[in-house]
C-alpha cells in the first residue's frame, strides 16, 4: 500500500508541476490576487470578466482564476498524500525499511512549498519567489521518486564504477539543477523571446552585447512591487537568455560525457539510453520555443521533460550509489 500510495504521489506532483508551468506561461499566476481562496471564495466567484469586487484591485479574469484554483486544489491533495505518507512511515508500513528523516524532510518540504505559493501571489509574482518555488516542486518530486527506487530491490551490480566517474555523476546533477533554475528564472522574468525568433543567433548576432548584470537583478520584494510580466529591460533579458543558452550547452557536453564513460558499464545502459533519449527532446523543445515564438504546448512540454531528465539522473544516481544486496 506504501507503494501505491507513492505512485499515486509521483503522478500527483507530475501534474501539479505540469499544472504550474501552464499557470505561470499563461501569465495567470495572479488570476486569484489572494491566498488560500480566490476573492475570498473557495472557488473562482460566478460573475463576468471584468467584475470588480469590493476590496481587490485586480478585475476579475475568469478562466485565469480558474487556471490558478486549479493548481492550487492539485497542491493541497499532494500535500495530504505526502502527510499520509508519513504517517504511514511512522506506523512501519513500508515494503523495505525507509528511514524516518526523508518522508520527515519531505513533509516539512511541501509546507514551505505551500509558503512559497502563497508568496508566489501576495508578492506579486517576484522572480525570485516564483523561481524557488518552481525548484521546490522539482525537489518535492525528486525526493517522492528517490523513496520510491527505495522500495524497490537493488540491482546486483555486475561491474565496479570507477569513483571518478561517480564524482562526474554528481557533477552533472549539480550542473542540470543549474540549468534549470536558469531555465526558471528566464520564463519568471519573460525573456524566453528576448533574442527575437532567432537561434542560435540572438538579436542579430551570436555574442550580442547584453546585460548580464541586469540579468541576475534581483528586485525588492513587497506588496508595492509589481513584477507581472517582468520589469527588466530587453538587454538584461536577453542576458538571461544567453545564460541560460551557454547553460544548456554545458550541460549537454557534460551529459554526452557521461554516457560515453558510462557506457562500459552493463546494468547502466538503460538508463543511459533513456538519459541521452531525454536530452534530445529538450534541446528540440528548447529551439521550437524560440524559433516558434514560444507556442504554450511546447512551453509546457519543456518544463515537464527537464522535470523527468532530472529524474533519469536521479534514478542512475540511485542506481549507481545504493549498496546492492
Amino acid at each position: 500500500m506504501f507503494k501505491k500510495i507513492l505512485e499515486i504521489s509521483i503522478v500527483l506532483v507530475l501534474i501539479v508541476v505540469v499544472l504550474g508551468a501552464y499557470t505561470r506561461l499563461s501569465d495567470a499566476g495572479l488570476g486569484c490576487p489572494d491566498w488560500p481562496g480566490c476573492y475570498g471564495q473557495l472557488i473562482v466567484p460566478d460573475m463576468a470578466d471584468g467584475t470588480k469586487l469590493e476590496g481587490y484591485e485586480r478585475p476579475l479574469e475568469v478562466a485565469k482564476g480558474w487556471k490558478e484554483m486549479v493548481h492550487r486544489y492539485a497542491a493541497s491533495i499532494l500535500g495530504l498524500v505526502i502527510l499520509v505518507l508519513f504517517v504511514m512511515v511512522l506506523r512501519g508500513k513500508p515494503k523495505y525499511h525507509q528511514p524516518i528523516g526523508l518522508p520527515s524532510f519531505t513533509a516539512l518540504f511541501v509546507m514551505l512549498q505551500g509558503a512559497f505559493g502563497m508568496w508566489t501571489v501576495t508578492l506579486l509574482v517576484h522572480p525570485g519567489i516564483v523561481t524557488t518555488h518552481l525548484i521546490g516542486g522539482f525537489v518535492t518530486t525528486a525526493l517522492l521518486f528517490w523513496m520510491l527506487l527505495n522500495q524497490h530491490r537493488p540491482p546486483i551490480t555486475y561491474q565496479h564504477i570507477l569513483k571518478r566517474h561517480k564524482i562526474l555523476l554528481l557533477i552533472t546533477l549539480v550542473v542540470l539543477s543549474l540549468q534549470i533554475t536558469l531555465g526558471g528564472w528566464t520564463s519568471t522574468n519573460y525573456a524566453a523571446l528576448s533574442c527575437g525568433e532567432e537561434f542560435p543567433r540572438c538579436l542579430g548576432s551570436y555574442w550580442p552585447g547584453v546585460d548580464y548584470v541586469g540579468a541576475l537583478y534581483w528586485g525588492p520584494i513587497g506588496v508595492e512591487h509589481d513584477y507581472e510580466y517582468g520589469v527588466l529591460e530587453n538587454s538584461a533579458r536577453a542576458g538571461i537568455q544567453m545564460m541560460h543558452r551557454v547553460g544548456a550547452l554545458i550541460t549537454t557536453i557534460l551529459i554526452g560525457t557521461l554516457i560515453y564513460l558510462f557506457s562500459s558499464y552493463t546494468q547502466l545502459k538503460s538508463n543511459l539510453v533513456l538519459v541521452g533519449g531525454l536530452l534530445i527532446v529538450q534541446i528540440t523543445l528548447g529551439i521550437l520555443n524560440v524559433v516558434l515564438s514560444l507556442p504554450m504546448i511546447i512551453a509546457v512540454l519543456h518544463s515537464a521533460v527537464a522535470l523527468v531528465l532530472l529524474l533519469s539522473i536521479v534514478a542512475l544516481i540511485h542506481k549507481v550509489f545504493k549498496t546492492p544486496i
